[in-house]
């Protein structure tokens, strides 16, 4: 993928909550009303008019974080033998893992054959050797606002990436570059954008839509009234 480029054309993953039955009931709205109504405390939903035909929404919990590419920084810290500090060249320079995917909105919506590029995470974690009693990892992102969780064993699952290609161009900065979290068995705000600190630690902390009333372990199907 030597040739991915900003802009993917997209329109952003969804953070910004509201339950299912909710949404369901609220479908009448247009977009505008139900940011206005259902935007929970805090948070910034950003939102172009209308949809783009590939299905990705905008939205966010702040603005959206600038970054230099060559001061950009992936640490890994915590409960670990030896903590890194990724360049983003070095990042680039890993073999790449390439894989086609639905996202599912835990709002409804799914963008199916999302085609994502980017590195697997439990390759990044295991060179760091978790210590024994770790059990969880904790995202942290550039906007110093979204943060998420996954236990080891959920980061283990090949699938689960640090992606920073969508459909064949580099991320955008609404798509989350440099690189975000990719879960595909978990709906969408497990996902977190612009992921530059991933602590190793002995339990799961809630990330920030859990700590709103979002279920920590986001199967879908299997979670958030589903």
């Amino acid at each position: 993928m030597s040739d991915i480029t900003p802009a993917d054309g997209r329109r952003e993953p969804g953070q910004w909550r509201v339950g299912r039955a909710s949404f369901l009931t609220l479908a009448g709205l247009t977009t505008g009303a139900l940011l206005l109504a259902q935007s929970p405390p805090g948070a910034l939903s950003v939102l172009a008019p209308g949809r783009t035909a590939a299905g990705f929404e905008i939205y966010t919990i702040a603005d959206f974080p600038s970054f230099d590419p060559a001061r950009y920084r992936l640490e890994i810290s915590g409960m670990v033998k030896h903590p890194r500090s990724y360049t983003l060249a070095e990042i680039l320079a890993t073999p790449i893992v390439r894989e086609v995917q639905t996202f599912h909105c835990v709002t409804g919506w799914v963008v199916p054959d999302c085609r994502w590029a980017g590195v697997r995470l439990w390759d990044l974690i295991a060179a760091a050797e978790p210590i024994s009693g770790a059990t969880a990892l904790s995202f942290f992102c550039m906007d110093n606002a979204y943060t998420e969780s996954l236990t080891l064993a959920q980061a283990k699952v090949p699938d689960v990436l640090l992606a920073y290609g969508l459909d064949g161009t580099r991320l955008s900065r609404q798509q989350g570059a440099p690189l975000r979290l990719i879960v595909p068995g978990m709906y969408g705000y497990k996902s977190a954008k612009w992921v530059n600190r991933i602590e190793v630690g002995d339990k799961v902390v809630p990330g920030y839509w859990e700590q709103n009333g979002y279920d920590v372990d986001a199967y879908i199907g299997r979670s958030n009234g589903a």
